[in-house]
Parts: C-alpha cells; structure tokens; sequence
C-alpha cells in the first residue's frame, strides 16, 4: 500500500516515527542553543544584536503553520481569533492551541509551561487519553523539554538532547567538512586558549594579505559571539580579554572557531529530513538575507546555477547521511555562501533543529508555484499601544495575500507585533512576520515597498 504525503507536516511525522496517523505536539522553543553551552569555558563579552527576549519567545506562533489539522500547537498566549481565521481562510491554523494560564514574557515556552500546573495536567491527560499515539516535537531538544516530556507521559519524536548538542557545535561541522572532503573555509577549531594562540598563528597570512579573520562562538545563534578581526592587534585585544577571565577563573577552556572571512555575493541556507531509517530527502536551498550576522529572512527559489545546485545537493546527501551516522535524524539546515568568484562553500555551519525556512515549507507547498517567487522577513514597527490584527490587515489593505491573484503578503506570525507591550503611551518595538509572493523577482520588490510604506503609517501609532 502507497501512503500519500499531501503536506509537509504528514512527511515530517513519517520521517520522525514511520506513521502518519500520529498527534506531533509542537513546541517551537526559539533559540534552544543557549541550552547547548557548554558550563565552565571562557566568552568573549556579547551583546544581543536580536531583539528582546519577549518577543523572540513569542516567535513560536510560526508553528500555526507547520502544524497539521490533527496536531497541537503549544504557545506563550493564545493567538488572535482573526489571525486564526485569516489562516484558517488559506488553509492553515486548523490545529488545536494550548497555552499556559499566565504568559510571563521573561520565560521561553517550555519553562512557561513547565510552570504552569493546569496546563500539565492537560498534557498528561492528552498523552493517556488520546486515540492515536501522541509525540512532542520541539524546534531542538535540551534538558528542559527532555524534562517536558518526561512529566507528562509524551515521548519526543526526535533525539536526545545529547546529540542535538553534539552536532550543533560549530566546530563539528568543521570536522565534519574535513571527514567527508566538503570544500571548507580555512579555519581551525580551538578549545583552549593555547589553540586559539597556535590556531592565529596558521592563519595570520591572511591579515597580511589584507584579507580579514572572524573567531565565532561555536554555539552562537543570531548573530550573538561574532567577532570580525581586521588586524592582529584587534585578536591580541581579544585574547588580553579572555587571559584575564582565565586568570580570574582558573580555567584556560574555550568553544571557538577562528575562520578566513569570505567575501560573499549572498549567503545560503539548504534544509534536509533525515528519517529513522537513514534516508535523506533534499528540501531545498533559499538565499538567506543576513545583516550584521542577524537572520532576517528569504528570497526563494534561489538564482544558482544547476551546476552550483549540483554542489549544494551533493553537499546535503553526504552531511544527512553523516548526521544519521552520528545519531541525529529530523530537520537539519546548513548554511553556506556563494562567494565573488562564484564558488560555492557548501557547509559554514549545520543547525540541526528547525530553521526559519522550516516554517515556511507548508506555505511554500501551497502558494508558491513553478515560476513564482517568495520574499520571507520580518517587518519592525514602533507602536505606542496595542495594534489588533483587525487594524493591521485593513491598513495593509490590497497588498495582503489572496488566492484568487496568487500575490502579495500572508501574514504567519502576528504575536510578535504586540510581545514587547508594556503599558498604554510608552514606545515599544514589534515583529511582524510574513511571506511576500510575486509572479517575478522585480513584483516582489514593487510588494515589499509597497508593504513597507503601509506599514510606515502604522509605525508610532497612537
């Protein structure tokens, strides 16, 4: 019997248990990586070039469309009743909500959750009640949702924290590329200070040549434990840094990768699934736009060649294959370059969890035929109160998303717009998220303008 795969969360649940008549309860826990950390090593001082931590926690209403119609979506609050129906009207949003009873903005989902009683007695009943068997999903796994899952009976359909810390450390990918011969930046991984020192050694050719180097905390997410270096006198800067946290602690470790910068014509980002069983199935390759490290979206397809194709999906068979070998299976998604000479570096880091791109796969599937292009970002708005999805939507008015002319924005994460609230009259910065769809390259730009203009009426709104 041929089992059809109509969505991408129904091959998502055949990937992760070989079923699909199965109940995946999301639990999207944006940046899980600060979990990762090893305890005891040496930074550099970081400060967060992301946004704040209310609003980042309020990124899991992404998950309203990744989920199927059968599934669950754990979230901070409950989502707008008219963002539920506006996608509800597109197909999406027909899973069920849980939420705690109280929303601390300071706390991410899973220890909102952990926290709140009556909402994991709900989970509990779920796991011994339901009809079909019931699996948490989390965007990456850590301590805490292995401890989620523990209370309440439901079992996590992907692997243990463990292993999710083990291949998303940078310089695993690096020994990874070295292991299965994927062209690689020249760079070296260094956990003491002594290898940091012998490592800027090999590499300060580079600044003599008037290249640039950048050191890259190996668990750092959205841009956080970036340093460029432009010259020797910025590392000696940052190694008197890190000798004196050294001496002060009495400990000399470290979780660095110290890279040759490349210059670049765009970044990429390629997504794999790993089932149980050790297949790889290619999801695709996005051009990734990055300012100052910092995520901020999409431009799909991309504009490779079938040759510079041919590299990137060789790269992800080989990486996938790896993975599965090393323990992992599930979503991976690499990041890599296309750099000024045209060359292709297939693998700067592997994010072994969901990615962004992740989120955007069903809506993909749906609304972004052969020949049509999609821009994902995210929008910043300043408000001075409270804005209902009601008013937004009719602000954007004709540059909204309809099926029927197959182009403009579909709005697919609206809690992030109001996150940062804190009282009536005092300024606050917002996210919208959404995907701009187009009938070609230059619409996209005539929509994303016309968007950001709409949305510059919003802005300071009282």
């Amino acid at each position: 019997m041929t089992t059809v795969l109509t969505d991408f969360s129904s091959r998502l649940k055949w990937a992760l248990t070989g079923r699909h008549d199965v109940t995946f309860v999301y639990l999207n826990n944006f940046e899980v990586e600060q979990y990762w950390e090893e305890p005891e090593i040496l930074k550099l001082p970081s400060l967060s070039i992301g946004s704040a931590a209310d609003v980042v926690h309020r990124m899991e209403e992404l998950g309203i469309f990744l989920a199927g119609d059968q599934d669950i979506v754990l979230l901070k609050s409950l989502p707008s009743p008219d963002f539920i129906s506006a996608a509800q009207a597109l197909g999406f949003g027909r899973s069920r909500y849980i939420a705690p009873e109280h929303n601390n903005p300071g706390l991410n989902i899973t220890a909102s959750l952990l926290q709140c009683s009556a909402t994991m007695d709900k989970l509990r009943e779920l796991a011994q009640t339901a009809e079909s068997p019931v699996y948490l999903v989390p965007f990456g796994t850590s301590e805490q949702e292995e401890e989620l899952s523990h209370l309440t009976g439901i079992p996590l359909a992907v692997p243990s924290s463990m292993i999710f810390r083990q291949v998303n450390d940078k310089g695993y990918s690096r020994r990874l590329n070295k292991r299965l011969d994927i062209r690689q930046i020249p760079g070296v991984e260094c956990a003491s200070l002594e290898e940091l020192a012998s490592g800027f050694e090999q590499l300060k050719f580079v600044l003599e040549q008037g290249g640039r180097l950048v050191l890259k905390d190996s668990m750092g997410v959205s841009g956080k434990g970036i340093t460029v270096i432009p010259d020797e006198a910025r590392f000696q800067k940052c190694m008197s840094m890190l000798e004196k946290q050294a001496g002060k602690k009495g400990i000399r470790k470290i979780n660095y990768v110290l890279e040759q910068w490349i210059d670049k014509i765009c970044d990429l980002n390629y997504q794999i699934l790993i089932d149980q069983s050790g297949g790889v199935e290619f999801l695709g390759v996005k051009e990734s736009l990055v300012e100052q490290g910092v995520h901020q979206g999409h431009l799909m397809p991309s504009r490779l060649s079938e040759a510079q194709l041919g590299v990137i999906r060789e790269a992800a068979v080989s990486i996938g294959e790896a993975l599965y070998q090393d323990g992992y299976y599930g979503i991976a998604g690499m990041d890599a370059i296309l750099d000024e000479d045209g060359t292709i570096w297939p693998n700067l880091e592997i994010n072994a969890r969901f990615n962004m791109s992740t989120y955007q796969l069903n809506i993909q599937q749906q609304y972004l035929p052969d020949g049509y292009y999609g821009l994902a970002k995210k929008y910043t708005l300043r408000l001075h109160r409270l804005l209902e999805y009601k008013e937004l939507h009719a602000m954007l008015g004709e540059w909204m998303f309809r099926p029927e002319n197959g182009e403009g924005l579909l709005i697919n994460n609206f809690a992030t717009v109001n996150a940062a609230f804190k009282s009536e009259g005092t300024i606050f910065s917002g996210r919208l998220y959404g995907i701009i769809i187009g009938s070609s390259p230059e619409r996209l730009a005539v929509l994303d303008e016309a968007v950001e203009a709409a949305l510059s009426s919003i802005n300071e709104v009282r």
